[in-house]
């Protein structure tokens, strides 16, 4: 009788092995997916929470525009007051801003101002750039704005005779004002024209 002889062993050790080599693939491909899944939240959080805040700063923008409109078009002193929170706008210089001439037919205002809301880990950032073109005595065509608010498309506003033309810019941040530069603060910008 001939005997035969069978020699299996290793082979339970082997199988094992792989079974679990499967395994550990198939967990760590479900915890790769599942934090990507958690990143993809947290950015979708955050982009709603910098677009509430760019809209919160435009609503802010559009009272204190509203209030405020003959202390603008004087190019006075201005203050925004919302969310319970008062800053000064600050009138800056309009550099690269032109005027259609002869002879200047109006002028243009342009304030600043970065409004923190809410507190601790709520806190939140608006900053608003509000561009205000007069048209006194005739139609008036303010050119260079590409170069004070860089979202706006075109390079030039036209306002009739009598108008009072102005570009708002807002920016939301997911965070506060002097956290605002950081490389996980996502930001969104909002743009209006009147």
């Amino acid at each position: 009788m001939i005997q035969i002889k069978k020699t299996a062993s290793g082979f339970a050790l082997l199988i094992t092995l792989l079974v679990i080599g499967v395994v550990i693939a198939v967990t760590l491909a479900i915890l790769e997916l599942s934090l990507k899944q958690l990143q993809l939240s947290v950015n979708s959080r955050d982009s709603e929470i910098a677009f509430h805040a760019a809209n919160a700063g435009l609503e802010c923008a559009q009272r204190t525009r509203r209030i405020a409109s003959t202390t603008i078009e004087a190019g006075g002193s201005l203050t925004f007051r919302c969310f319970g929170v008062t800053r000064s706008g600050v009138l800056n210089n309009l550099d690269g801003i032109t005027m259609s001439t002869p002879p200047v037919r109006g002028d243009v205002r342009r304030y600043q101002a970065d409004i923190q809301w809410g507190v601790g880990l709520d806190a939140r950032c608006s900053e608003i750039d509000m561009l205000t073109i007069v048209a006194s005595s005739g139609a008036v065509t303010a050119t260079g704005i590409l170069a004070q608010i860089p979202s706006y498309g075109t390079n030039s506003k036209t306002c009739a005779q009598g108008a009072r033309c102005t570009i708002i810019a807002v920016a939301g941040y997911s965070s506060t004002c002097a956290n605002k530069g950081q490389m996980s603060t996502l930001k969104r910008e909002i743009l209006l024209e009147f």
